[in-house]
C-alpha cells in the first residue's frame, strides 16, 4: 500500500492539473536560471510533501530549513506559482522623493535660473530650508536636476579643499572694494563701484558711475562708513584709484584720509587677482543677475538695478560659505571690528609736523613730463596682440599703440580714455594691467617704469 501523501495541487509526476507535462506553470520565455530555481523548488516541496524531514531535504539541496518551510506555505497558498523565482528588488523605497518635492525642486531651478541667481543643488536646498521643507540630500537633487535635463555636464573642477581660504573674524574687520564694467545701452560702458565685507559678504555699497577716480573712491568709501561704520581695514589691488604706492609719488589724498581715520590699507599681490577673490566672485554673482535682465539705457537705471540685487543679495539670497545664512544675517550676528586708534594717532602727529599739503615734491619725478590732453575714448573690448599691444586710428589726433607688456599676450581687454587717462583692464577678471596719462608726443605708447614696483 503507498503510503505516500498528496496534495491536491500537485500529481505524483509533479505537474499542475491541466497543464502539459513538462511545462510545470513555468513560461516558456523563462531563462534558464529561473527555470532552474523552479525545478529545484518544486523538488524541494515534493519531497517534504512526500514525508521527508525537512532538515534532511535543506541539506541536501544547500537551502536553509527556514527556506524549506516558506517554499512549502507558499506553494500551499499559491499552487505552483508560488514556486517560481521572485524579483530581490524592494517593492516598496522608504526613502524615494516625494513626487510633489521633486516637481518642486524643478520649478526653483527654473524660477532662480530665469531671476539670474544661483540655481545650484546646495542653493536649492537652502530654499527649501527656507521654506520649511526638509530638503533631500544636494546628490538626491543634483541627480532629480539631471534627469529633467537641466543640469549640463561640465569637467571636473578643482576640489574646493585645494583652495588656501582666508575670512576676517568680526564684521567690520575687513572690506574689499573693486570695480568692473557693464554696458548700457544709450551710452558707453559703466563702472559699478562695490564694497564689501570680508568676514559676512555683506555688500555694503554699490554704485555705478561714468568715470572712477581716487575721489569718487573715497567718496563712496565715505558714504559706506556713514552708513555701516568705520573698518579697521581695507583691501584692495593695486590701481591708482586706490594707491600710488607702486607709481613712486607720495600717499594720495585717500591714502592720507585713511590713515587719519586708523584704517589699515592692504594691497593685494600684483597681477594676482585671487587675493581679492570675495569681491571678484560678487562681480561675477551681479554681471548673471544682470545679464538675466534688459539692459538699462542710463546710469539712473542701473543703479536702480543695483539697489534692488542689493536687497536680493544681503537679505534674501543664502550664501553657502555662511553656512546658508544671508550675509545680512552674518553681517548683524556679530560685534563689528573698530579702526584701530593708534595708527589714526600717529598720522595725525605726523600730518602736524608736515603741516599743511601744499603740492610738494613727489619722492620719484616720473619720467613724463608733459600734459596729458583732455580726450576720451569709450570704453572698447579688444585683444591684445602677440606683442601685448593694441592700435588705435586716431586718438589727439594721430594712430596709438598701446602696450600692457608681452606677459599678457593674447589677453581680452578693455581700453578706455578718461581726460587722457589711459587703462587697459583684463576683460575677465577686471586687473588693471595699465594706468597711466596718454603722451601726446608718442605713437607708441610704453608702459612708464616705476622703481618701486615689483619685477
Amino acid at each position: 500500500m503507498d503510503t505516500q501523501r498528496q496534495h491536491p495541487g500537485v500529481h505524483a509526476g509533479g505537474n499542475v492539473p491541466g497543464k502539459p507535462a513538462g511545462t510545470s506553470g513555468v513560461d516558456a520565455g523563462s531563462t534558464a536560471a529561473a527555470r532552474g530555481g523552479f525545478l529545484r523548488n518544486r523538488a524541494i516541496v515534493t519531497a517534504v510533501d512526500g514525508g521527508e524531514p525537512v532538515c534532511r531535504v535543506a541539506e541536501r539541496y544547500g537551502v536553509s530549513r527556514q527556506w524549506a518551510h516558506e517554499l512549502v506555505r507558499r506553494w500551499r497558498r499559491e499552487g505552483e506559482a508560488g514556486l517560481l523565482p521572485r524579483p530581490r528588488a524592494a517593492r516598496r523605497i522608504a526613502n524615494r522623493t516625494d513626487p510633489a518635492l521633486a516637481a518642486r525642486i524643478v520649478a526653483l531651478r527654473e524660477r532662480l535660473a530665469g531671476e539670474g541667481l544661483d540655481a545650484g543643488a546646495r542653493s536649492i536646498a537652502a530654499r527649501l530650508h527656507r521654506e520649511g521643507v526638509r530638503p533631500p540630500a544636494p546628490s538626491t537633487i543634483h541627480r532629480i536636476l539631471r534627469d529633467a535635463g537641466l543640469v549640463a555636464p561640465e569637467p571636473r573642477k578643482r576640489p574646493r579643499s585645494s583652495y588656501v581660504r582666508f575670512e576676517a573674524g568680526l564684521p567690520n574687520e575687513l572690506w574689499q572694494s573693486d570695480f568692473t564694467h557693464w554696458p548700457l545701452t544709450a551710452v558707453s560702458d559703466a563702472l559699478v563701484l562695490s564694497w564689501l565685507d570680508d568676514h559676512s559678504r555683506y555688500l555694503l555699497y554699490t554704485r555705478a558711475f561714468a568715470s572712477i577716480t581716487m575721489g569718487t573712491v573715497e567718496d563712496s568709501f565715505l558714504d559706506a562708513c556713514r552708513e555701516h561704520g568705520v573698518p579697521a581695514g581695507i583691501l584692495t589691488d593695486n590701481g591708482t584709484v586706490y594707491t600710488t604706492r607702486l607709481v613712486g609719488a607720495g600717499p594720495g589724498h585717500f591714502q592720507t584720509t585713511l590713515a587719519l581715520m586708523g584704517v589699515r590699507q592692504h594691497n593685494g599681490r600684483p597681477y594676482h587677482p585671487q587675493t581679492q577673490g570675495k569681491i571678484e566672485r560678487w562681480h561675477r554673482t551681479l554681471k548673471q543677475w544682470l545679464a538675466a535682465r534688459p539692459l538699462a539705457p542710463s546710469l539712473d537705471a542701473l543703479n536702480g538695478q543695483l539697489d534692488e540685487f542689493r536687497r536680493i543679495y544681503n537679505e534674501e539670497r543664502p550664501h553657502r560659505a555662511l553656512d546658508r545664512r544671508t550675509p545680512g544675517e552674518a553681517y548683524r550676528a556679530r560685534d563689528k571690528a573698530t579702526p584701530d586708534p593708534e595708527l589714526a594717532a600717529r598720522a595725525q602727529a605726523d600730518a602736524g609736523r608736515r603741516g599743511p599739503r601744499t603740492g610738494g615734491k613727489p619722492r620719484h619725478t616720473p619720467a613724463h613730463t608733459h600734459q596729458a590732453p583732455d580726450v576720451d575714448l569709450p570704453a572698447r573690448t579688444r585683444r591684445l596682440d602677440g606683442n601685448g599691444t593694441v592700435k588705435t586710428r586716431n586718438i589727439a589726433g594721430a594712430p596709438r599703440t598701446f602696450t600692457a607688456g608681452r606677459a599678457n599676450a593674447g589677453r581680452p581687454v578693455i581700453l578706455a580714455i578718461d581726460h587722457g587717462q589711459v587703462t587697459i583692464t583684463d576683460a575677465g577678471t577686471g586687473e588693471i594691467l595699465v594706468d597711466q596719462p596718454l603722451d601726446p608726443t608718442r605713437n607708441y605708447q610704453p608702459i612708464i617704469p616705476h622703481p618701486n614696483r615689483q619685477p
